[in-house]
């Protein structure tokens, strides 16, 4: 019998961070979503692919499941010392559960918060999970890549937890290439490269091309290519296996609104021409009208809106191409 997991993710954004787990979900085909309920996803099989999700907070294996959580016994808890930690429940209720539920699975002797030899999460779904933490995402990780951290950098560069999110909408496996047509600073591309994919960048800016192969270098990424041309000029010499950029939008690209219209045009003419058969394009749009210029070539997949500030929305869009 597979193993059961509980999924504990970010709260920022329910609806991208359940989308993410899905396309890893259904790029490896390795585990399978039971259930979604609020920031909690339980899932059965083999859960390591999902430690390379940017809002997968926790990954807690289930060692018993039941309505009542008195009626729990630590059945199947390794010996050590632990401590509890209560979720889905209200925050003023967590912490009395957590000493109650510790001494009904043998706490009493074996409780240390500053030494555990593993941790244990009581999750509150439709039913109660008792959980043993196999995965604990490292937050700071995405933070020391964020853009200001980098040798190079411009001010509205995408977060890398976005960037990665892109990368795993693609639906790619290691050692499948994704090409990043704005590449921008190359934030995209480091995400994909830190996840095993071969990467190709291209900006029509010398500067940002150059800031890309900055980058790169400061985070020790070597096997790339990365060219300076104007999209109706790309050209890889062979189909990639997935797109993901952010698109130029606006006063941020110094592209104009007639102008842009053109660009999304080519550009999706172009991607159409780059990407493999029925394979995928991960992108951040603003203007869900551009998705128009797409419809010849791609089918819609999935969006997700992700609201910037009370003006901004992002679409993150992923696209599937026709034939």
């Amino acid at each position: 019998m597979n193993s059961k997991y509980v999924l504990e993710i970010s709260g920022e954004n329910i609806e991208i961070a359940r989308t993410e787990i899905g396309y890893i979900e259904q790029t490896y085909h390795n585990f399978n979503i039971i259930e979604c309920r609020q920031k909690y996803v339980l899932v059965e099989g083999n859960p390591d692919r999902l430690k390379d999700s940017a809002f997968v907070n926790f990954i807690s294996q289930v060692i018993e499941e039941n309505t009542d959580y008195q009626k729990f016994t630590g059945t199947g808890i390794p010996d050590g010392l632990f401590y509890v930690r209560v979720s889905g429940t209200l925050k003023e209720k967590a912490e009395n559960l957590e000493s109650e539920i510790g001494k009904l699975i043998g706490g009493p002797g074996r409780v240390s918060f500053k030494n555990p030899d593993f941790r244990i999460r009581a999750v509150l779904m439709d039913k109660w999970y008792l959980c043993m933490v196999v995965y604990e995402r490292n937050k700071k990780a995405f933070e020391e890549r964020r853009a200001p951290m980098r040798p190079f950098f411009s001010p509205v560069s995408l977060h890398p937890k976005y960037a990665r999110y892109l990368v795993n909408t693609s639906v790619t496996v290691e050692g499948e290439t994704v090409l990043d047509p704005f590449c921008g600073t190359g934030g995209i591309l480091i995400e994909a490269a830190m996840i095993g994919r071969k990467i190709i960048g291209n900006d029509s800016s010398l500067n940002m091309v150059m800031g890309t192969k900055l980058n790169f270098k400061y985070f020790k990424i070597e096997d790339y290519t990365v060219y300076n041309r104007d999209i109706s000029e790309l050209d890889t010499g062979y189909p990639v296996d997935a797109i993901v950029t952010d698109m130029p939008y606006g006063r941020s690209s110094g592209i104009d609104n007639h102008d842009i219209i053109d660009l999304y045009r080519e550009s999706f003419k172009k991607f159409y021409e780059l990407l493999k058969s029925g394979r995928r394009c991960s992108i951040i749009i603003n203007n869900m009208e551009f998705l128009e210029y797409a419809k010849d070539y791609f089918s819609i997949e999935n969006v997700v809106p992700v609201y910037q500030h009370k003006s901004l929305v992002r679409q993150f869009v992923v696209l599937k191409r026709i034939n």
